[in-house]
């Protein structure tokens, strides 16, 4: 598959024509639309590029990828057509997720560093990594036999570290069938097979619990003894060791895959924050950016994968600790600023971020009716979510001119949002930030259909699609 646009010989195969905003509030929308209409013929409908190709459903069937149900991403085969059209050696995923872009660029060679805060990301990518680079289908199959003859066993082991979010998520035997699993991890030495064995037991987690993943929350079944909709049936939930036999098998039979699409040079992962790990990075370090950074959708991540952080040792402190330092896109998160500043030690980049956003024309109008309107929001925090997400997303638009050198490339998938009937065009007031910064916004691609608002929305002010794009920027100048 080609991504038509990249090719300047290709016309784009639509320009959507300029599209006046209008408030359902009653509102202003001047600034929204001088900005709609300065960037309206950058806009294009991308046929080639779907729903599938920028989500987790591209990789639902991919060797490796699939070892994990972890939906916050976009394909290898989105990365890998942008790579078939650019020239790159040094590639930069700032929310790397599980590795997609780092991994399918590592296989091409190229020096590869993905930087993710989730640790249940990086315990993914670094495991499919392991299967492509170190460990074959022998001594795979020898330590997960191992593992599973372990579990059968009688002994004590060491019990699961349950937060309060995740008490009574399993069936008593599959606790200590976790609790053996845990103790015989522990023990272990070769790190490439303990990583890939984690990866296993953290990936049938939901699977043999009396939970299922919703959105940004956990449902529950009713036998968990917990308050929950009797909505959710899990039906016949399977032991440990059963649900680990078949996903032992699936790696064990993907290998020669994984090695075939993956093998390469080993990415760089690094646990942490872009936004104390970017400026760790010298200047002018990468020629090629592709990422998608988390959605201003108030998805809150610590509740959607409680059980593997609980499982990875993250305390109910260190759970609240990291809702703070991740991205701010819900409404828990407070404002990052002073600490931002704090951590620059003087240096003007937040400053020069921070600035970006109070002046930016559009994002200050939806701003301002929403706080017109703060006593009709479902949550009047949404405000405070807008404002720390935009703010955060300047240092890292920043920390990227810095680091990406000359005629280096970045690409960007991200969902513009709509509050309160008001649509905010991330996509747009992003690339102002680019643009005021050093690049050139070539096109933002749109999907032939959007999104459409929630129900709650919906239900008030109709169906309105909303755009889901890739951004297209190149570094021209300081």
């Amino acid at each position: 598959m080609n991504i038509q646009a990249l090719q300047t010989q290709v016309p784009f195969p639509e320009v959507i024509p300029a599209s006046p905003l209008s408030s359902p509030n009653g509102g202003p929308v001047k600034a929204r639309n001088d900005l709609n209409a300065r960037f309206r013929d950058r806009i294009c409908v991308n046929t080639a590029i779907s729903r599938k190709l920028v989500s987790y459903q591209g990789n639902k069937y991919v060797a490796g990828l699939r070892w994990l149900k972890y939906k916050e991403g976009f394909s290898t085969e989105l990365v890998a057509s942008l790579l078939d059209n650019i020239r790159g050696s040094r590639v930069l995923d700032p929310f790397s997720g599980i590795g997609t872009t780092a991994l399918t660029s590592g296989a091409r060679r190229m020096a590869a560093t993905g930087i993710e805060i989730m640790p249940v990301g990086n315990l993914a990518a670094k495991a499919i990594s392991c299967g492509a680079n170190a460990v074959n289908q022998q001594e795979f199959a020898a330590a997960a036999s191992a593992l599973l003859s372990h579990i059968s066993r009688g002994n004590r082991g060491l019990d699961f570290p349950h937060l309060r979010i995740t008490e009574g998520a399993f069936p008593g035997n599959t606790e200590s069938e976790l609790a053996r699993a845990r103790s015989y991890l522990k023990q272990m030495d070769d790190c490439n097979l303990k990583v890939m064995l984690e990866l296993a037991c953290v990936s049938v987690l939901e699977e043999v619990s009396y939970t299922r993943k919703d959105g940004q929350y956990l449902r529950w079944d009713p036998r968990s003894g917990r308050t929950a909709s009797t909505r959710l049936n899990k039906g016949d939930i399977p032991t440990l060791k059963t649900a680990l036999t078949r996903k032992a098998h699936e790696i064990i039979t993907d290998l020669p895959a994984v090695a075939q699409r993956f093998q390469g040079r080993a990415p760089r992962f690094i646990d942490g924050s872009s936004l104390d790990e970017l400026r760790k990075q010298p200047s002018a370090s990468f020629d090629t950016v592709i990422t998608s950074p988390p959605y201003a959708n108030r998805y809150d991540y610590t509740r959607t994968y409680a059980l593997e952080l609980a499982w990875l040792g993250y305390s109910n402190e260190d759970l609240k600790k990291l809702r703070q330092e991740l991205l701010s896109a819900t409404v828990e998160n407070h404002s990052k600023r002073n600490k931002l500043t704090r951590s620059y030690a003087g240096s003007p980049l937040p400053e020069r971020a921070f600035k970006l956003v109070d002046e930016q024309d559009a994002l200050n109008e939806a701003l301002g009716i929403l706080r017109d309107h703060v006593k009709e929001l479902g949550n009047r925090h949404v405000i405070r979510l807008i404002e720390n997400y935009f703010s955060e997303m300047a240092v890292i638009i920043c920390e990227l001119a810095r680091l990406v050198e000359p005629g280096g490339q970045v690409f960007m998938v991200n969902d513009n949002v709509r509050y309160h009937g008001e649509e905010i065009p991330v996509d747009l007031v992003l690339s102002d930030f680019a643009e005021q910064l050093g690049f050139q916004c070539v096109v933002i691609w749109t999907l032939k259909r959007g999104k459409g608002n929630s129900s709650q929305q919906m239900g008030r002010f109709g169906r309105q699609e909303i755009r889901k794009c890739v951004y297209h920027w190149v570094r021209t100048h300081d």
